[in-house]
């Protein structure tokens, strides 16, 4: 079907927006980018037939937690202005940070690889994968990992309440 030739091309576009995520001169266009990288990871997922898990994503994730980011970034980081990267650029001490970021990721990506080859040769041969259904998804949500998909909500909202003390704080100063 299409799917080996669809692949390169989301692949491609994943890279390039989580690259816009990282270089983006504004928060907003930073999290904008992640909007795209969740939607094109959800594309994969449909074309993997795993439906499910991209309404999961788009629902869940580029739709209420981003949205959850992009009103927080609109209450603290509204009418600053970015620095120009040439500044950046005059300063090598701004350098250092992005060399270190490669750094480890590149150990990171050679550890993976390196556990990921490991593994393979040892493990058995795939079995067919059961059929899953919404019903059993939640089951095992609110029944093993209610506590931690609670702990979550908590979180989201108390990172909520924080953001809407301090754009207050800033507002009056």
């Amino acid at each position: 079907m299409l799917t080996p030739f669809l692949f390169p091309v989301i692949a491609f576009g994943i890279l390039f927006f989580a690259l816009a995520v990282i270089l983006a001169r504004t928060v907003i266009y930073s999290v904008l980018s992640l909007v795209c990288v969740l939607g094109l990871t959800a594309v994969l997922f449909v074309l993997l037939k795993a439906y499910l898990v991209a309404a999961i994503l788009i629902l869940v994730y580029a739709g209420a937690i981003l949205v959850l980011f992009l009103f927080v970034v609109m209450m603290t980081e509204f009418g600053k202005k970015p620095a120009p990267f040439s500044a950046v650029l005059k300063d090598p001490r701004g350098l250092v940070h992005p060399a270190v970021a490669v750094i480890l990721s590149a150990g990171l990506f050679w550890e993976v690889r390196s556990v990921i080859v490991r593994t393979c040769s040892v493990l058995p041969a795939a079995q067919p994968a059961a059929e899953g259904s919404a019903a059993d998804l939640a089951r095992i949500l609110f029944g093993a990992y209610l506590l931690p998909f609670e702990l979550t909500a908590l979180l989201l909202f108390s990172a909520l309440i924080s953001v809407v003390v301090l754009a207050g704080q800033g507002a009056k100063k």
